[in-house]
């Protein structure tokens, strides 16, 4: 299997770092994501905090891949995680997207997985949301 990210929502960390502060913060969402994306430091420094299997924060985006796949490796990918979505575009050629949370449910797990799955996922990572990629790449705390 074959993964090129084609499109993702913005500022994904930001949104994530939003996403974590709202819940504990009087300001609205909206104030807590301008100000974020104004401090970089301020961001990283929240998701260093987070739990990278809570959920909820890491659902508010979506990575959408053009996958070169059988149908084989499809619904291994399919199996894997019940929150990819895939639509056939033609033979052996797929549109894939999920959130950050799913695709770093398949990075750290143990699951069997197609070739070419993980390697996709964790450089569409490293591109969107270097913060966290550090953290599962095992480059950061």
């Amino acid at each position: 299997m074959r993964l090129r990210l084609l499109a993702h929502t913005p500022d994904v960390e930001e949104l994530i770092a939003t996403a974590a502060l709202t819940t504990a913060s009087r300001r609205t969402p909206h104030e807590i994501y301008e100000r974020l994306r104004e401090r970089a430091d301020k961001v990283e420094k929240v998701l260093r905090g987070i739990i990278l299997k809570h959920g909820t924060v890491l659902e508010h985006n979506r990575l959408v891949f053009l996958a070169e796949a059988d149908e084989r490796e499809m619904l291994s990918t399919l199996l894997a995680n019940r929150f990819f979505e895939a639509t056939r575009l033609g033979e052996g050629r797929w549109l894939l997207s999920c959130s950050l949370r799913t695709a770093l449910s398949v990075l750290m797990s143990d699951a069997d997985v197609p070739e070419g799955l993980r390697e996709g996922l964790s450089e569409a990572l490293g591109e969107v949301a270097p913060t966290i990629w550090r953290r599962v790449s095992g480059g950061g705390s």
